[in-house]
């Protein structure tokens, strides 16, 4: 198995036992505010723990012995050449270039269709995010390792982006097809913070709750 196949192998298993961690409070919260556990939102949440896990250990993780890398290299490596994919024209350069941005379609459609932020804090945050592997494969992993164990590209910076645009365009479509999580389902309160507001006055209703959702009384025209 390749050291690349490996790493994603233990993206998943690392994406399963957070989900394992997180599954009791993550149940407790749908049962608060939506009166039952969803199954498909509990998916949902899995999937998006297993693609962060594997994210990281693709993009973190040394991909190769550390050891041998850097015996042959002093510091970080950093390649400038936004174009070097296109000048290559190797079948190798194109696919990693593609992967690169494959890689990053799922964090646009998180940030746009999950936690809802606007299209242009989506592509921001995504690109901001691939600076930060960049420079952690630079620096290698902020002096973890002997020496930078990746090499920091401005390409991947760039495939990387283009990815999230590609899922904050696409999200919409997924919210269209009421996919879980991308539904945002609201409890009966129109306010979200109500029963935190319940938790606190000692599972009774806060007054000021209950005036400001209740429904008022029409007068009629002689009171």
């Amino acid at each position: 198995m390749s050291e690349l196949a490996s790493l994603g192998v233990v993206g998943v298993v690392g994406g399963l036992g957070v989900f394992a961690v997180i599954l009791l409070p993550a149940c407790w919260l749908q049962r608060r505010r939506f009166g039952r556990v969803q199954p498909q939102r509990l998916l949902g949440i899995a999937v998006i723990c297993v693609y962060t896990m594997t994210l990281a250990g693709l993009t973190i993780a040394p991909a190769y012995d550390v050891a041998q890398t850097c015996r042959s290299r002093t510091g970080g490596v950093l390649r400038l050449d936004p174009f070097h994919t296109l000048t290559a024209r190797t079948g190798f350069a194109l696919a990693q270039a593609a992967l690169n941005t494959a890689l990053f379609v799922p964090l646009g459609l998180i940030l746009r269709g999950v936690l809802r932020l606007d299209a242009t804090a989506s592509v921001a945050t995504g690109m901001l995010l691939s600076a930060l592997i960049e420079l952690t494969q630079y620096t290698g992993a902020f002096g973890i390792y002997p020496c930078g164990v990746r090499i920091a590209d401005i390409e991947d910076l760039l495939a990387n982006t283009l990815g999230a645009l590609v899922g904050v365009l696409l999200a919409p479509l997924l919210t269209r097809w009421r996919v879980p999580l991308f539904v945002h389902e609201h409890a009966e309160s129109a306010d979200p913070w109500e029963h935190w507001r319940e938790l606190w006055h000692g599972g009774e209703e806060d007054p000021e709750v209950t005036e400001r959702t209740s429904p008022r009384r029409r007068r009629g025209p002689g009171r």
